[in-house]
């Protein structure tokens, strides 16, 4: 049985950014990543099809998280960061069949047609709600409909809601999902006051104040998609990667642990670190701690189909000057929205020519997993002709499925948390890090593998 300080259990971005600090932190710890799969990257893939770029999971990052910076230098890619156009300050909402300019301003939500002016004027109350309701882990929705009424609840935060997570607002936490929301509330008793408040502190400090959803950023890329950062780390770390082995169990080695690999070799770890999705990560802890993969299991994710298509510019009847679309499930639609990525990065598709990326499912419509590719890229066809308007079928197309697409931080998972955590600080010397805890984007991922290099290294 061979031995190494730490060993890394998958390939994603999460498992990738801790092998990452950990060389940079403790060059003299010995440490193996292990990737059940013969490729890394998790649902970050980029497809170069022809002149286009496909993106198959996430298609960037904002540029707010450090961490994140600091890993694209320290990987000698600063040069390859490509942040996105004007354009994506233009987004739309989908009502009434229309598409509809979401308002950035407090004067230009005057005068949206978002909401009616029924819903605008509710908005406007909403320093004047009801507080929280004591002890309860409040949903998403549940929060909105309190503080800004339902009509603002279905056609900005659902949509949002659906875009971000591919969850119901309804079943989503709100301390979970948007842990700044909830903290300005509670702070101040008002979203308003709040962001009132934060803006006298930024122009205090000459700091950019940020929203309800969190601090502000800029939606960021590489040049030729996101996998770049990927690649990259293969590159720099290949020696310490071993690709097409999975990790099938963990059982206790003295301090330590032994790594049992599905080909039936064993590795003496001292640390572990699971970098997994939640529901591999109970697997393989199944035998050393069942509360542990209880706990793990409890995390649901929504199953998310990504289907991209290019377009020749003269086939698409609508002007795509903006960032894109979200479709709440108000208006009755299949997708949840399209992203114009063409619009918003350079060379996304060859010159005279377009490209959409389009989710469809999330977890309000899992039965959209049984759909062959050709009943999704119609569903797709048909929902966007109608918003957008479509001359023929498109010059190309990819469709990407992840039946365990996102995690969702349901009404609860703050509990699941403090429970995971407590396990694990009663097995010691193993951690955990990825999208299904803290926060699913990029950053979150890159944030979280720092932090358990940090204290490992302790």
């Amino acid at each position: 049985m061979s031995q190494t300080d730490v060993v890394i259990i998958g390939g994603g971005i999460s498992g990738l950014s801790a092998l990452h600090f950990l060389r940079q932190l403790k060059p003299q710890l010995s440490v193996r990543l292990f990737e059940a799969d013969n490729r890394l990257g998790g649902t970050i893939g980029t497809d170069q099809v022809d002149g286009y770029s496909f993106d198959w999971g996430p298609n960037g990052f904002l540029d707010r998280e450090p961490l994140t910076l600091r890993l694209a230098d320290e990987l000698g890619l600063s040069d390859q960061l490509e942040r996105a156009g004007a354009n994506v300050s233009n987004r739309f909402i989908l009502r009434k069949g229309r598409l509809r300019k979401v308002p950035m301003s407090p004067p230009a939500f005057l005068f949206s047609d978002v909401l009616s002016i029924t819903g605008r004027l509710r908005v406007l109350m909403e320093p004047f709600a009801s507080g929280p309701p004591e002890d309860v882990d409040e949903s998403i929705y549940d929060f909105t409909r309190r503080r800004i009424g339902h009509q603002a609840a279905d056609y900005l935060v659902q949509p949002m809601v659906s875009g971000i997570y591919g969850g119901l607002a309804e079943r989503l936490s709100l301390k979970s999902c948007f842990p700044i929301m909830h903290e300005m509330e509670s702070k101040y008793g008002s979203l308003f006051r709040a962001m009132i408040a934060k803006a006298r502190e930024a122009k205090a400090t000459g700091r950019k104040a940020g929203g309800p959803g969190g601090a502000g950023g800029w939606l960021t890329s590489f040049k030729g998609g996101l996998y770049r950062i990927v690649e990259r780390c293969e590159q720099v770390y290949a020696e310490f990667i071993t690709m097409g082995t999975s990790v099938h169990a963990i059982a206790a080695n003295g301090e330590g642990y032994r790594v049992k690999l599905d080909d039936g070799e064993s590795i003496s770890a001292g640390q572990v670190i699971l970098a997994v999705p939640s529901y591999r990560a109970a697997d393989i802890v199944a035998g050393l701690s069942e509360p542990l993969a209880e706990s793990l299991a409890s995390i649901q994710y929504a199953p998310i189909s990504v289907v991209c298509e290019g377009y020749l510019r003269s086939k698409v009847r609508r002007n795509l000057d903006g960032f894109g679309f979200l479709s709440p499930p108000k208006e009755g639609r299949r997708i949840l929205g399209s992203i114009w990525t063409s619009s918003i990065f350079e060379n996304r598709a060859p010159n005279g020519y377009v490209q959409f990326r389009t989710m469809i499912g999330g977890n309000g419509d899992h039965d959209s997993m049984k759909l062959s590719d050709e009943e999704l890229i119609g569903c797709v066809r048909a929902d966007l002709n109608s918003i957008i308007g479509l001359d023929g079928p498109s010059d190309k197309v990819r469709v990407y499925r992840w039946r365990h697409g996102i995690p969702q931080f349901k009404v609860g998972h703050s509990g699941i948390m403090s429970a995971i955590e407590e396990h694990l600080r009663t097995l010691g010397n193993i951690h955990i890090t990825g999208n299904a805890y803290y926060g699913i984007g990029l950053n979150d991922c890159v944030k979280q593998s720092y932090r358990v290099v940090d204290r490992l290294r302790q």
